[in-house]
């Protein structure tokens, strides 16, 4: 048997035995002090490749010939070590060797059959289709290490390919042009940036590493290590999917689903998890009511959905920690909607962090709704919540606050008797200079009331808020209106329609608010009808309930002609 040690594998003589150390794995093996001496003396020779039987005649003791059989055992069987005689075929000749010594190396340090894989590697034929720097760089580093054929164009033979597009929007064009279940890299460029991708297949593939490159590509422009320089990017680009294509025709198991973005002025490349959301629709018909579902549990691996939908490169918002927003006398927190257009800061309120920071998400999620109507004049309001229950209930409230053609009868004094109330009260008209009028609407059949906060010189609205009684929308609304004007950097819509009340209600609560809505005497003959935005094209299934609700109009019979006579 010929053994020869790994590139990237090391070991050192220590008072204990042998110190190892193979990528990220380190371990100490016992051995006598000759059994070291003697490895460490022919350290060159298992470099090169050393037949197991010349080491083991050049002990004499029997003791330390067994000895060192283990060891050598141990150091196969832990992998610093590989056996030239299963290393899946002879040899490379010298000349080769040196020539293309950087696969090689890669090969013998991850395949279990390095030589075997160099051969695929000269035998196979990859395609690099598309222009510009990155091709050419991707091409040239694909000769260098090695591949056999190197083209502009598939064919039948093609083993592997490299889709450099000019944009996200052109690898599905270019993967239609591959045979039929071709591995390939997608390379697309981008404004500042430059995006590589894993392994994938087919067209549809394509599509949804499209969707998240364009991901990647809005969190690159606000990232704060800035542009990359273009030809620099595109270089290092072409280079790391040549090493891709290295890693798939070896088998080494490194090609590991990731997207690398190589971004910001130093050219960073930063690696972020992709897989292909399954295959569903974007929206989907909710049967109303909806039951309310129990939350479910979460493993140590879970990411909450404020994780999700705040993950870098691949969520669809980013908080906006340098804005500096006051904390007093409330909460604020900024969300920057990555995936919107324009990029909207939209600014949630609370009377603590968590509290302001699921408001912003929330309203998030609405405008994400909003954005994504398959048709302007699909109806239905956006509206979004922690459940399926409240986010219905959360349209309801907000459908009917819009069809309130006025702020109703004043408040009576009695519901701002409270001190926090009175406090609120005292805030808008002594340090904003902004008296406040209340109005208020109360649900049928509940307690439920629409309190409106009005600016008494202006008649400005100021806050509108839904709460379970009067006494607590109308704390909710002066609330809502200091608030808005606690800051000035990324207002807060004054009329927004709030019902933040839904979070804090306990299950009975929402029950017989549920009860009330769909009373006759709200509904008027209406249905209740609903769909849900079920999947985002880089995430995959939404992580919060959100989506339109709309009351629809009961269908009119058709009026029959009047029979001749």
């Amino acid at each position: 048997m010929r053994v020869k040690l790994r590139p990237g594998a090391h070991f050192v003589p220590v008072a204990r035995g042998l110190y190892c150390a193979r990528a990220d794995r380190t371990f100490v093996l016992a051995a006598p002090p000759p059994l070291q001496r003697l490895l460490d003396d022919r350290l060159g020779e298992l470099t090169d490749g050393a037949d197991a039987a010349d080491l083991l005649g050049s002990v004499d003791e029997p003791a330390e010939r067994v000895a060192l059989r283990q060891v050598l055992a141990a150091l196969l069987d832990q992998g610093l070590l590989f056996d030239l005689d299963r290393a899946g075929g002879p040899v490379p000749d010298p000349e080769t060797a040196e020539r293309y010594g950087d696969a090689l190396a890669h090969y013998e340090e991850h395949c279990a059959e390095p030589y075997a894989a160099f051969a695929t590697l000269r035998a196979a034929e990859v395609a690099v289709l598309g222009d510009g720097p990155a091709a050419r760089s991707a091409a040239r580093g694909l000769r260098n290490l090695g591949v056999g054929t190197v083209t502009d164009r598939p064919t039948p033979r093609t083993t592997a390919a490299v889709l450099a597009a000019a944009a996200p929007v052109e690898l599905s064009e270019l993967a239609a042009r591959l045979p039929a279940d071709t591995p390939y890299i997608p390379l697309p460029a981008g404004d500042g940036h430059q995006i590589v991708g894993p392994v994938l297949r087919g067209v549809p593939q394509a599509d949804a590493f499209r969707a998240a490159a364009e991901r990647a590509a809005a969190w690159s422009h606000g990232h704060p290590a800035g542009r990359a320089p273009t030809l620099h990017a595109a270089t290092l680009a072409g280079s790391l999917a040549a090493r891709g294509v290295l890693d798939l025709l070896g088998a080494t198991a490194l090609d590991t689903p990731d997207l690398h973005v190589v971004h910001g002025r130093t050219l960073r490349t930063t690696s972020h998890p992709f897989s292909v959301p399954p295959a569903g629709p974007l929206w989907s018909p909710v049967t109303c009511p909806a039951p309310e579902e129990a939350d479910p549990p979460l493993s140590s691996a879970d990411r909450t959905p404020e994780e999700r939908l705040t993950s870098r490169w691949s969520g669809t918002g980013q908080w906006r920690d340098d804005l500096d927003l006051p904390q007093l006398p409330f909460r604020l927190a900024a969300l920057e909607a990555i995936v919107l257009p324009g990029r909207p800061v939209l600014v949630g309120w609370g009377t603590e962090p968590e509290d302001a920071r699921r408001d912003a998400l929330l309203r998030l999620l609405r405008a994400t709704a909003e954005d994504s109507r398959q048709d302007p004049a699909q109806p239905g309001t956006a509206a979004a919540g922690t459940s399926s229950r409240r986010w219905l209930l959360d349209g309801l409230l907000r459908i009917l606050a819009t069809e309130a053609a006025d702020d109703g009868p004043a408040l009576p004094g009695s519901d701002l008797a409270t001190p926090l109330a009175r406090s609120l009260v005292r805030a808008l008209t002594q340090y904003f200079d902004r008296p406040v009028l209340l109005g208020r609407r109360t649900l049928p059949g509940t307690d439920w009331t629409l309190v409106t906060a009005t600016d008494a010189d202006t008649g400005e609205r100021l806050a509108r808020q839904w709460g379970p009684s009067a006494q607590a929308a109308a704390q909710a609304a002066l609330a809502r209106a200091l608030a808005g004007l606690q800051q000035d950097r990324a207002p807060l819509a004054a009329a927004t329609v709030g019902t933040r009340a839904l979070e804090w209600a306990d299950p009975t609560e929402l029950t017989a608010l549920d009860a009330a809505l769909r009373s006759p005497e709200v509904l008027r003959g209406r249905t209740v009808h609903a769909r849900l935005l079920t999947t985002d094209p880089v995430l995959g299934p939404v992580p919060l309930p959100c989506g339109l609700i709309w009351l629809a109009d009961p269908p009119t019979a058709p009026t029959r002609a009047p029979e001749e006579p």
